[in-house]
């Protein structure tokens, strides 16, 4: 068991190692390679964009196939990837081809997470003890020391260092779950597809009784709260070097904020079981979406790069909180058949914000300032607070 878990929770740690390079380095790597904002935004939208069409469409295939499990779709995923990082190499400076590449690899990054996330539901759903707060935990202190060493590994090495040390992070994502795929997940896998031959009425494998919306329908509220709050994450993820260099910062400012909201994480993730047990998961989503519209409107205000530090500084109490409250509340408000669609509905609503967040964030610092996107992203969030309070109301028991 801790085996297991010591795997899962590194499988975790190394998605985040890519995630805190070619998704938190876009801009600045980008930049680099002669591509300007307004381009930026495009080609992470657009990935965004793919994804949020291919996260669903693939959940429901995993939740109803026989043969085609969370295995066979991680490695669909992660190989491509790794070549794509080795083509963004040898592309360098040709313009056309690492916009090319480049979108591809956001895309697949975003596609991963929900079939990460699942693979800790399907082991819990098994029996077996995952706890998801102490491996997000890991998981955002692998982001914090990926983001604040980049800064200043970019600063000595250049930008290709970005495309390096993701290369690193799928590796070491590929062998385990290589390792967790043949000592646990394989005999499951085939104790599933035996499950469903002995029994040809499986309601996996039953045409929908009703429309996904229809038969949770508060979940409609929660989806577009998600997706208003991550216009507003994604759009400070995304544009932080011109948000800091707006004040006068550097890139290292940039990675010591992005680092510093991710260490910040870690003490809330480590204990969100004993915070579940005296707040319900309804209020712990609240929580989270009122903070997310608090740390934009900050981020917004703030003269100096100080200021930036403080408002990453409540990253806990909103992403932090939101990222496990987020799948416990998904998996607990789903049949078994539903689990996985409903946790890539809430995935697809983060990259349809990034889409928003990427594209218009992208346009508006181009045509405006970055205070137009910061300031759009402010409205959007007061927006999803009222969704969710919608959504939430709603499955109050």
């Amino acid at each position: 068991m801790k085996r297991i878990n010591i795997n899962y929770g590194g499988m975790m740690g190394s998605y985040d190692v890519v995630v805190g390079s070619i998704s938190a380095y876009s801009s600045v790597f980008l930049l680099a390679q002669g591509l300007d904002d307004f381009m930026i935004g495009l080609i992470t939208s657009t990935a965004n964009l793919i994804a949020s069409f291919i996260q669903p469409w693939l959940a429901d295939k995993v939740d109803k196939s026989i043969k085609l499990n969370l295995w066979h779709v991680n490695l669909m995923i992660v190989i491509p990837s790794l070549l794509l990082l080795v083509g963004v190499l040898l592309a360098n400076r040709i313009v056309t081809l690492v916009a090319v590449f480049y979108m591809l690899l956001l895309m697949f990054q975003v596609t991963l997470l929900p079939f990460l996330s699942a693979i800790g539901v399907y082991l819990m759903n098994n029996h077996f003890k995952i706890n998801y707060g102490a491996f997000r935990a890991f998981q955002s202190a692998s982001f914090a020391v990926t983001s604040t060493g980049l800064g200043i590994l970019v600063n000595k090495l250049g930008t290709q260092a970005v495309i390096y040390v993701a290369i690193l992070g799928y590796l070491i994502y590929l062998t385990l779950l290589t390792i967790l795929y043949q000592t646990v997940l394989k005999s499951l896998f085939a104790q599933r597809s035996q499950d469903i031959k002995l029994n040809p009425l499986d309601v996996a494998l039953q045409p929908a009784k009703e429309p996904f919306f229809n038969k949770y329908p508060h979940f409609k509220y929660i989806v577009f709260g998600s997706f208003c709050f991550f216009i507003g994450h994604n759009f400070i993820n995304l544009f932080m070097i011109q948000i800091v260099e707006k004040l006068g910062g550097t890139t290292e400012n940039m990675g010591f904020a992005m680092g510093l909201s991710a260490i910040a994480e870690v003490p809330i993730l480590i204990m969100f079981s004993r915070i579940n047990r005296r707040f319900s998961i309804n209020q712990l989503m609240m929580t989270a979406a009122i903070f997310f519209a608090i740390k934009t409107t900050l981020t917004f205000l703030t003269p100096s790069i100080l200021g930036i530090y403080g408002a990453q500084l409540l990253q806990p109490f909103a992403f932090g909180i939101y990222i496990v409250a987020s799948v416990y509340y998904t998996n607990s408000q789903m049949e078994a058949t539903d689990k996985v669609k409903g946790q890539s509905l809430i995935t697809t609503a983060h990259t349809l914000g990034a889409v928003a967040g990427s594209f218009i964030g992208g346009w508006l610092i181009n045509t405006y300032t970055v205070q137009h996107g910061l300031f759009f992203c402010i409205v959007m969030s007061i927006l999803g607070v009222c969704s969710y309070y919608l959504g939430l109301f709603q499955t109050i028991k």
